[in-house]
Formats: structure tokens, C-alpha cells, sequence
């Protein structure tokens, strides 16, 4: 997976809700760290739902470290 920034920009993991990869790694630094809960508390996955794989991809490479 990328970096949280690229190229100075933001990285957006769901466009839906604005939901970037920052944010994610910030709720699994809190403990948030399944697929149920960082779609309840960020909206991602609830829209078209393009984003689930990239989501549950970034959370299962950070539940590795």
C-alpha cells in the first residue's frame, strides 16, 4: 500500500465520504480495526462501496505490523 500522501496530496481511500488513508490509520491506532466499525464511523463502504476492498486491504496490511 502507498503512503497516506502522494505526490502532497491526500490520498482518498473512499471519494464517497471523503475518507482518507490517514484517517483509517489513525482510528487503527485507536483500537478501531475491522471493516463494521471504520464504515460506521467514517462512511466508507456505505456509498457506492467501490472502496471495501482497498479498506479491508489497508486494514489487514496494518493489523501485519
Amino acid at each position: 500500500m502507498a503512503d497516506a500522501v502522494r505526490n502532497g496530496k491526500k490520498h482518498f481511500i473512499c471519494h464517497c465520504s471523503g475518507t482518507t488513508e490517514e484517517k483509517i490509520r489513525e482510528l487503527v491506532e485507536q483500537g478501531i480495526d475491522d471493516l463494521e466499525s471504520v464504515s460506521r464511523l467514517t462512511g466508507t463502504c456505505a456509498g457506492c462501496g467501490a472502496c471495501e476492498t482497498e479498506v479491508s486491504d489497508l486494514l489487514a496490511e496494518l493489523a501485519e505490523r
